[in-house]
């Protein structure tokens, strides 16, 4: 009997099919932009008005987008959706050591997740009234180019981590790693020590401190902290408190998956 993706037809696979064009008025949406009229989901969608107004009709009933005054906003019930992935118990379960490292620091602190070169971020905490460029919730940049991002990748596997080299690093800001070489051997070492420091490699005026989450030797996520690029602060103690705060959120999950949840991440023993 053939699956369910050998029934789909080609056209079901076009980047022109309804899905992906919902999928890309869905996109448009982020932190910064939350309520948006059908005339910038339009222009942000790159879709013709009369789709974009089409797709809306039809995702509304299904609570997937809402009407909000004169614009419309994700629904509601797509929460239950973001609750039900496995990353969400891990951030639920950082959230306390986070906030502890961020009032510790007094920096921004981020949580993120590894999407094959691509590290996504999960949660934040902010620094109020501070410039300093940060990701929020659901962005992502390359891994290669990221402290949060080198953290993980220094535990994928070997099969993995050579589709990662195999790629061209992009190179994001003047001090990002884009030689395969010099990436191995900074992941080598980042293995080592369990712990990331990037320099203006994702951006020009940042830096980052970053220690990956282990779970039966696979980093399920990483947390991080970042500054200024000429922060002469990052020293010793900033080291080993992003360090340890890795670790204590590591031990609380496997508390976790140890309650009979060990599928929500299988790691590598």
């Amino acid at each position: 009997m053939s699956s369910m993706y050998e029934q789909l037809s080609d056209t079901d696979d076009q980047p022109a099919s309804i899905l992906s064009k919902a999928f890309n008025v869905l996109s448009v949406f982020n932190a910064d932009q939350r309520v948006l009229t059908l005339t910038e989901i339009a222009r942000a969608s790159g879709l013709p008005k009369s789709t974009t107004h089409r797709l809306l009709r039809r995702l509304i009933p299904l609570g997937v987008i809402e009407s909000h005054g004169q614009g419309f906003k994700i629904g509601l019930p797509m929460r239950r959706l973001a609750s039900a992935m496995p990353i969400e118990s891990l951030r639920e379960s950082a959230l306390p050591h986070l906030g502890s490292l961020h009032r510790w620091s007094g920096r921004h602190v981020h949580l993120g997740g590894l999407r094959g070169d691509r590290v996504v971020f999960v949660e934040r905490f902010l620094v109020p009234g501070h410039k300093l460029p940060s990701a929020s919730p659901g962005m992502d940049l390359p891994a290669h180019a990221s402290a949060l991002g080198k953290s993980m990748l220094a535990f994928v596997t070997d099969q993995e981590l050579e589709a990662v080299l195999a790629k061209p690093l992009a190179a994001l800001a003047p001090n990002t790693v884009t030689d395969p070489k010099d990436l191995l051997t900074e992941l080598q070492n980042v293995r080592s020590r369990r712990v990331s420091v990037a320099r203006g490699e994702s951006h020009v005026d940042v830096t980052c401190v970053a220690a990956p989450i282990l779970i039966r030797g696979r980093a399920v996520g990483a947390i991080s902290v970042s500054t200024t690029a000429n922060d002469n602060a990052v020293d010793r103690a900033l080291i080993d408190a992003v360090r340890v705060t890795a670790d204590r959120i590591s031990r609380d999950n496997q508390r976790i998956l140890a309650q009979g949840n060990e599928i929500w991440f299988p790691g590598i023993d």
